[in-house]
Order: C-alpha cells, then sequence, then structure tokens
C-alpha cells in the first residue's frame, strides 16, 4: 500500500480510443516576431515549489520563441480536480506537455494477470503519449531511472523529471538532535534509543500526518530495506518483480513471517509518535512542525515537502534523513520514488514546441532551480542539489540510493486490504492487531487474484 499522501493521485480516466499522431507544422515554432501567434498549453498539479518554477520557465520560453503564449494550467489534487482536469485537456486534444505520476513498472503486469493498465499506463499502451526515447535532450537524464519509471516495449513515454525520498524520509531538526548530542542514526536500534532519550526528556519524537496514511511510511521504509538487504541497488526492479510473482503464484502472502517482523518493528517505531496523529492532515502538518521548534525533533514527510516547510519557518535549521530499517547500517540505503513526469500526448497541437519546452527544462541550469524549487532528488546524473542545505545527508547517501520497491499486481477493483497492511486500522492508529491486519490482508489478497 502506498502512503496516501495528497499529491498521490493517479489519473483516473483515460481516453480509451488510440487517437492518431498530429502533425505539427514548422510555422507553429512562432521563432519569429512575424509569425502566427500560437498557444502551448502546459499543465502540471498544484504544488508550490514547481508552480513557480514552471511559471518561471514559462516565461523564458516566450521570451525565446516570439509569437508563442504558454497556457499553463494547473490545479489542486484535493477531492480529484486534478484527475478531471487532466482528463478534460486529453479529451479536448488541447495539452501539449502534461505532468503524470510515473506509472513504474508495476503498472504494467504481465499478461498472464489479464490484468488491463490504468492511468498513465493505459495512455501509453494505447500509443496516446509520444515515445521520447530519441530525443536530444534524453540524453541529460539516468537511460535507467526512467526506463524504471516509464518505460515500456523498449520505449521511454516521458521525462521522469522528479523523484523524492518518501518511504521513511524523515525531517528532522538540527539544532535539537544537537541539543541533545545526537547523530544522525545509522540502525534501528539506534533510532529507537534517540526517540526513547527524547521521550524521557519530555519530547514527543515524531510528528505526523496520521489523518491521510502517513505513517504508512514507516512500514515502507523498514519493507524497503529489509527486502533490498544485500541487493546491489540495480536490483530493486527485480525485486519488485520477484515479489509480485510469488504473491501471484502462492508462495508468499501479506502474513508471511517476513512481513510481521517488518510489522513488529513498525509498531516500536509508533510508540513514539504524536498522539493525536490521527487527526493531524497533510495539509498542515509541515507548517505545524516547522514551527514548533522545541518539539517534534522527527517529521515523517516526503522530501517534497521542503518548500512547505521553509516558508512556514525560514530560519529552521532543518535536515532530512532516512528511517534505518535494519540494524545493519550498510543496508539502511535511500528508497526514492519516481514522481511528476512530463508527457508529450500524441494529440498535442504543437509537438515540435513541447519538445523544445522540454529540451528548455533540460538544460542543466534550469534543471538545477527545479531541483532547488521542488526538493527533488536528480535524475541528471550531472546536476545534483549541493546547494540545498537541508539536502546535506541526502547528498552523502545518493550514490547506493535504489528505485522504491513496488507492491505486488492486484487486479482493479480488488479491496483496500489486498493491497497490504491498512496503516489507518493498525495499532496504534487502529484498534486491530498486527496478526489481524496481516491474515485479513492475506485473505483478501488470495481472493482477489481467485486463488
Amino acid at each position: 500500500m502506498s502512503i496516501r499522501r495528497p499529491v498521490a493521485i493517479a489519473l483516473v480516466t483515460v481516453v480509451a480510443a488510440t487517437t492518431a499522431a498530429a502533425c505539427s507544422s514548422s510555422k507553429s515554432s512562432g521563432s519569429g516576431s512575424s509569425g502566427p501567434k500560437v498557444t502551448l498549453t502546459v499543465a502540471e498539479w498544484t504544488n508550490p515549489g514547481a508552480v513557480d518554477f514552471t511559471k518561471a520557465l514559462n516565461a523564458q520560453f516566450e521570451k525565446a520563441h516570439p509569437g508563442v503564449t504558454v497556457n499553463f494550467q494547473n490545479t489542486s489534487t484535493a477531492n480529484g480536480a486534478w484527475g478531471q482536469l487532466s482528463t478534460s485537456l486529453l479529451q479536448s486534444k488541447s495539452v501539449d506537455v502534461l505532468a503524470q505520476f510515473a506509472p513504474t513498472q508495476k503498472a504494467f503486469p504481465p499478461s498472464f494477470t489479464n490484468i488491463k493498465p490504468g492511468g498513465p499506463a493505459a495512455l501509453i499502451e494505447a500509443g496516446q503519449l509520444v515515445d521520447l526515447k530519441d530525443q536530444p535532450f534524453m540524453k541529460n537524464y539516468d537511460m535507467t531511472a526512467q526506463q524504471a519509471a516509464v518505460g515500456y516495449n523498449g520505449g521511454v513515454y516521458g521525462v521522469m523529471a522528479a523523484e523524492y525520498a518518501g518511504a521513511g524520509a524523515i525531517w528532522y531538526k538540527k539544532d535539537l538532535l544537537a541539543k541533545y548530542n545526537m547523530a544522525v542514526p545509522t540502525t534501528f536500534s539506534e533510532f529507537l534509543a534517540d526517540c526513547a532519550q527524547l521521550k524521557a526528556a519530555g519530547k514527543t519524537p515524531i510528528f505526523l500526518a496520521g489523518k491521510v496514511g502517513m505513517q504508512g511510511g514507516i512500514w515502507q521504509g523498514i519493507e524497503n530495506q529489509t527486502l533490498m538487504a544485500g541487493k546491489q541497488p540495480t536490483d530493486s526492479v527485480q525485486v519488485s518483480s520477484d515479489r509480485a510473482n510469488a504473491f501471484w503464484q502462492g508462495t508468499q502472502n501479506w502474513n508471511a513471517q517476513t512481513y510481521k517482523d517488518i510489522g513488529a518493528k513498525y509498531q516500536q517505531v509508533m510508540q513514539y509518535i504524536e498522539p493525536a496523529a490521527s487527526g493531524v492532515d497533510q495539509q498542515t502538518a509541515p507548517g505545524i512542525w516547522a514551527v514548533k521548534t522545541d518539539d517534534y525533533p522527527f517529521l515523517l514527510d516526503g522530501s517534497w515537502d521542503s518548500a512547505t516547510i521553509l516558508k512556514a519557518n525560514p530560519k529552521l535549521n532543518a535536515g532530512l534523513f532516512v528511517l534505518p530499517g535494519t540494524d545493519n547500517a550498510a543496508d539502511n540505503r535511500v528508497p526514492v520514488k519516481p514522481d511528476l513526469t512530463w508527457v508529450v500526448p500524441t494529440s498535442a497541437p504543437h509537438k515540435d514546441l513541447a519538445m523544445q519546452w522540454l529540451a528548455m527544462f533540460s538544460d542543466p541550469a534550469n534543471y538545477q532551480n527545479w531541483l532547488k524549487a521542488t526538493g527533488s532528488m536528480s535524475t541528471e546524473p550531472a546536476v545534483s542539489n549541493t546547494g540545498t542545505s537541508w539536502m546535506d545527508w541526502l547528498n552523502q547517501h545518493t550514490s547506493d540510493s535504489f528505485v522504491q520497491l513496488t507492491t505486488p499486481w492486484i487486479p482493479q477493483g480488488a479491496s483496500n486490504d489486498a493491497a497490504g497492511p491498512d496503516y489507518y486500522k493498525l495499532s496504534p492508529i487502529g484498534s486491530d492487531s498486527l496478526d489481524t491486519i496481516l491474515n485479513r490482508s492475506a485473505s483478501a489478497y488470495t481472493k482477489s487474484i481467485g486463488k
């Protein structure tokens, strides 16, 4: 089960029929002031840092392309608003560059599962997105990461521009930890010991938005590092695939001992969270945490909320690390979550301009500014976020990071329990025991695949 964060709502409705590629006229480049007036439509969901950057890039693009106006569309992901906007733009065949959540390889189950792709994966399979693999600007990116995020049958159907530390990512107040002579923990036992010491000192160690399931990040962080122990970072896609196959074949399920051990660690960490966490919403959690400098040493939240945190308290001396899920420090690496991906629909009115916009976005100097604005980890090997103080720990630990593991395939319409533990019902947020939760998920998964 994925962390239930507001920016993780996928496109729900897709255009079923394959749309023939629209021919782009060379006259639409807008390269001269006397040329025709052209409108390039770019759309993404609302994220403060990303939106500010995109507006600035659009102004830069218009200046470099006289006669071109960028129509920038954006809306919140709350209440399905983004899904409605992106679907409307696709149906009207009016959008040129569109943000999508990276589908990852999980979105393309093997044919023997009879599971049909949904969301962006359905657009790709239906031939409704342009293959960008051979575009010159793609040379700036790590193609292995791009293929894992948005690859299909040898093509690459987008530019995965953002990836974040999400599974087990923890913000921390450097000054508060320094007050208690604490360094960033490297093992699970060290982290628990730090939490115990902070609690004994009258602090509430961990703040999180339990109302939207952010506690799932604790489970996912421990799970990723446990299942990747002893593996190479490049093995993560295969580890996800092997697990999915094992579940499908019935040789593994959610009530296996591995998940009992992960769940036990999860509950050990959860004893140190804010007691009223179940009522805390993600929209307010980063700001509340940032301004309360004398408490809440840790905030469970992804690196995507950097702009919100620093806006709430610009003077906060913050850092970010990833929960160490095992007692072997070498296994406690950073799982990264592929996120915002720019795609070009085959129905885009101005594909040539869309490619030029993506080339400008991908220019290392511009992409450097994107990283600073969004808190994203870099998907361009030659560019890093070295000038961002809160990323000091991440910058030291990205060389052995790996693509976050995905959960086993489940058919459309399966219950939420089939996808894994329900963190809302699992104690201490909920009232159900670990065994109850795992057995319920195992039963639901088996039922969902008809075995």
